[in-house]
């Protein structure tokens, strides 16, 4: 065998060596982790030498390396950079963790409003974005989530209502504000505000519900003040409020809150926890748990009108007789006037809740995810009294002096979503989500009787009754996809891709109650049975499928100019299919200042309860010992009755937002943002009045034409009858400072909002265009709620003063005029009523005794302002009310001083 030249085989082996120490090289990996307080960051920059990468769901980035040594850089908005030298070799592990921390300036990291991998804060979006930590909300002292943005959030307002306290944005109503648990569309409540218990805010809504979600696990609150129909769906006309949930391990909070009001009354009580866990060191469960308990509050005047006789129909002289008799039976019955005042403050409530958030990391970077929570809400609620003078509705035996039954309702909300994510090889993020939510409303009414039982059953007639439930049920699927593109050939800085589709399932069902509560069991001496609640006429069950898809685009064609383009199709197989598109802009003229602007066409699907809402309630009168029923209520917008009188079925409603304004920094201290909006909506959908059926009149010639309805007396129905326009401005100004030791902190944010019905009042082309018709539609009192009962300006300032273990809070909420106009006994009366601007100051002093206990006492409107009182004896419902529930939109309960305890460990 020829033996082989030594050059050769020294060639041969130094190629092999060059070769595996360039395959070595190759093969080293460069892996890290960034995170912030334990939790891994998400879209992080990190760039080593001419190279970048993002971190991906879990934080994680990795980079191909040769030994030797680097200089890591690593940025993220609203957090200091990193700039460090590392050493790579064949050796070490190569594993780095790095853990970023909050640059001093006021800037938050927003997910809403962008599908985008590029993070962005609230003062580089290209939309307005408010960020409210569980800390600054806690600090307001108040106990429901609701109330604590009401007093934090300027363009945010609430009521305080007696089965929950809806929600709104910018004047507009609560179902124009879709809500977004991480991200995931959380349910509304099956109950539709009708007017049927007093003045509501946003009468004909289907209502949201924060109070829902156990506040132990909120970790923040992210309020897009801007029209996102495009982006989310429908119901986002007025902005999109998202909960995002505790994700933190290895901590342990405990708070404790009690108070009462000046008058000593309004107890309450709370009490919440939160604990995290480690699952095996590749995921993570964080448990909260809430307790909330309200005492009752009573705010009413003294009953002026007869108990015990009526004098309608009655002349001046035989009112005065009746007058007369009717104050000495009070006299000697002991009838207190006083005790007769329905829930004039605040309702009695007990809410249970519990929250799981948890995720696990599986093989190939995929994550699964769990959120679930339940809550439970218990209200017991004094309902109109009912006097003996009304004979027909009063058994005698049980109630000789007439009664005031209790409205007893049990609320629950049920919430469970499941999903996985991950990152494809090509570097497609994609999630896919699947959320159920329900909420049931069970009515019950205690102290009360079915009249109708008297001859029957006498003194042992049932005085509780089952009045039935409401129930909403929502199934949300969703698939996601964002990818982001660089290419320096088409010079742009980047690009973003976000594509997807949703299919929803919605079940609206209304049961009705137990028999008792509807029946009339003695039509010959009675004209309606039952407690007020409906028969089986009411029962409703419909259902219906939402499919939609978007594609959302965002390049930044440089470090100053970014655009965002969105368009969305949704189709509704109840009525059809909408479409919505938004255009969005930012630009940075410096890291100091920037302009935004937006302009977006989108809609709104009217609820299921709105399509098929019923609440038929059957009357009669005995004239002439013939008994005749009649028919009145609130009808669905596709009954037979609806569809004779000529008015068409539900659409959506069409809007154009139209929104610009700017954001300043000054030296990391001081940052303001101010946003103007133009907000139109046509079609919008209204509860109508009452139209009554008088002799003669378009509606009583209509029904004549069909005997089945001969029987109808009074008719309200849901439509498109108006268009709207709303407009305002938002500004929010964040200032903080040292002296010293001392820390300062001042928050001052203003709205400023009016919204003006325009155009013709639309009715059937079956009734003629009058006063009257177009009135019923929406007449002065209903015009006047949609107008002016939110205040016109709502202004906060917001002061911490921190030093060592101490803090100090003051805040200053001042709500502006607002103004009511209910109809009175004659049908074309109304009088109207404004109250002025009011200011209401609240205080609050901490101790941390350790790391571990801190120690709040404070008091909420500490100069124990109230409304304005009314003034026209016909708007307090004969004395009975002393503020007006439909236009008080920090309620009428006075000053209220608590101590809070909370523990970290």
């Amino acid at each position: 065998m020829k033996k082989m030249p030594a050059h050769i085989i020294l060639l041969f082996i130094s190629s092999l060596l060059v070769l595996s120490s360039h395959l070595l090289a190759q093969s080293i990996v460069l892996k890290g982790k960034v995170k912030f307080g334990g939790e891994p960051l998400e879209g992080v920059t990190v760039a080593l030498e001419n190279r970048t990468t993002v971190t991906d769901d879990n934080g994680i980035f990795s980079f191909f390396v040769s030994p030797g040594n680097y200089v890591i850089t690593i940025t993220y908005s609203g957090y200091k950079k990193i700039e460090q030298d590392i050493l790579i070799d064949t050796i070490n592990k190569n594993y780095f963790e790095f853990d970023l921390m909050p640059n001093d300036r006021m800037e938050e990291v927003v997910l809403l409003g962008s599908r985008s991998l590029n993070p962005k804060t609230n003062l580089t979006s290209t939309i307005p974005v408010d960020v409210f930590s569980t800390t600054r909300l806690a600090e307001t002292g108040q106990i429901s989530l609701t109330q604590m943005l009401n007093v934090s959030a300027p363009s945010f307002n609430a009521s305080r209502e007696v089965l929950n306290e809806p929600a709104t944005l910018r004047g507009l109503d609560p179902d124009h504000v879709l809500i977004l648990v991480n991200g995931v569309r959380y349910h509304n409540m099956a109950w539709l505000f009708a007017g049927n218990l007093g003045g509501q805010l946003g009468r004909g809504s289907a209502g949201n519900d924060l109070n829902s979600i156990p506040f132990p696990a909120v970790d923040k609150i992210e309020i897009l003040r801007d029209g996102a129909a495009a982006q989310y769906g429908s119901d986002a006309i007025a902005g999109v409020i998202n909960i995002r949930i505790k994700k933190n391990t290895g901590k342990t909070s405990i708070q404790l809150h009690t108070g009462q009001y000046y008058k000593g009354d309004g107890t309450k009580f709370s009490l919440g926890l939160n604990r995290g866990f480690v699952l095996n060191k590749s995921g993570f469960v964080n448990l909260s748990f809430s307790h909330r308990y309200q005492a009752p509050t009573y705010r009413g005047g003294e009953y002026r009108g007869t108990v015990y006789y009526d004098t309608t129909g009655a002349t001046a002289q035989q009112k005065e007789i009746l007058l007369a008799l009717d104050a000495q039976k009070v006299a000697d019955s002991g009838f207190n006037r006083k005790t007769v005042v329905d829930n004039a403050g605040s309702t009695k409530l007990i809410s249970d809740g519990f929250l799981l958030n948890g995720g696990y990391s599986l093989r190939n970077h995929k994550e699964i995810f769990l959120v679930t929570s339940v809550n439970s809400r218990k209200l017991d609620r004094l309902n109109a009294y009912r006097f003996p003078k009304d004979k027909s509705r009063v058994n005698f035996i049980l109630f000789p002096n007439g009664f005031q039954p209790h409205g007893k309702s049990n609320t629950v909300d049920i919430m469970v979503t499941a999903g996985i994510k991950s990152v494809t090889k090509k570097q497609w993020h994609w999630n896919y989500t699947s959320s159920y939510g329900v909420n049931w409303v069970d009515n019950h009414l205690t102290n009360a009787n079915n009249a109708s039982q008297t001859y029957i059953l006498g003194a042992n007639a049932p005085t509780s009754f089952y009045t039935g439930r409401d129930v909403y049920k929502q199934i949300t699927n969703n698939i996601n996809f964002t990818r982001r593109f660089s290419s320096p050939a088409v010079k742009l800085k980047s690009f973003n891709l976000g594509l997807g589709a949703e299919w929803r399932i919605e079940n609206y069902h209304s049961k009705i109650g137990e028999e008792a509560s509807w029946y009339n069991y003695d039509p010959a001496h009675y004209s309606q049975g039952g407690v007020g609640s409906g028969g089986p006429e009411n029962a409703v069950n419909k259902s219906r499928n939402v499919i939609g898809t978007y594609v959302e685009v965002e390049p930044e064609l440089s470090d100053h100019f970014l655009i965002n383009i969105a368009g969305r199709y949704e189709y509704y197989s109840d009525f059809g299919g909408n479409m919505a598109a938004k255009f969005a802009t930012r630009y940075k003229f410096s890291e100091h200042f920037l302009m935004r602007a937006s302009v977006n066409n989108g809609f709104r699907a009217p609820s299921l309860q709105q399509r098929y809402f019923k609440s038929i309630q059957n009357s009669g009168t005995n004239s002439g010992g013939a008994l005749t029923i009649i028919t009145r209520g609130i009808f669905p917008n596709d009954d037979e009755v609806i569809r004779a009188i000529g008015i068409p079925l539900l659409t959506a409603e069409k809007t154009l937002n139209v929104s610009g304004g700017f954001a300043l920094s000054l030296s990391n201290i001081l940052m303001l943002t101010a946003d103007a909006y133009w907000i139109q909506i046509k079609n919008r959908i209204v509860l109508s009045g009452m139209f009554d059926r008088k002799t003669g009149t378009t509606l009583d010639s209509i029904l004549d034409m069909y005997p089945q309805f001969n029987a109808i007396s009074r008719v309200s129905f849901f439509s498109n009858a108006i268009n709207t326009r709303t407009k305002g401005i938002d500004i929010v100004m964040n200032a903080h400072c040292k002296a010293g030791e001392a820390k300062l902190q001042f928050n001052v944010g203003a709205n400023f909002n009016s919204t003006h019905q325009y155009g013709e009042i639309r009715t059937s082309d079956k009734l003629s265009l009058n006063d009257e018709n177009s009135n019923t539609i929406l007449s002065t009192e209903e015009k006047t709620k949609i107008e002016k009962s939110q205040p016109n300006n709502k202004i906060i300032l917001f002061m911490i003063y921190e030093r060592a273990k101490t803090k100090v809070v003051i805040s200053n909420t001042r709500f502006g005029k607002t103004t009511i106009a209910p109809l009175v006994t004659n049908p074309t009366k109304f009088i109207f009523e404004s109250f002025s601007p009011k200011v209401l100051t609240d205080i609050n002093f901490a101790y941390s005794f350790t790391t571990w206990i801190t120690v709040t006492a404070g008091v909420n409107n500490l100069f124990n302002v109230y409304p304005d009182r009314l003034k026209n004896y016909e708007n307090t419902s004969q004395g009975s009310w002393i503020y007006s529930p439909e236009a008080s939109p920090f309620g009428f309960n006075g000053g209220y001083y608590f101590v809070n305890l909370n523990f970290n460990f």
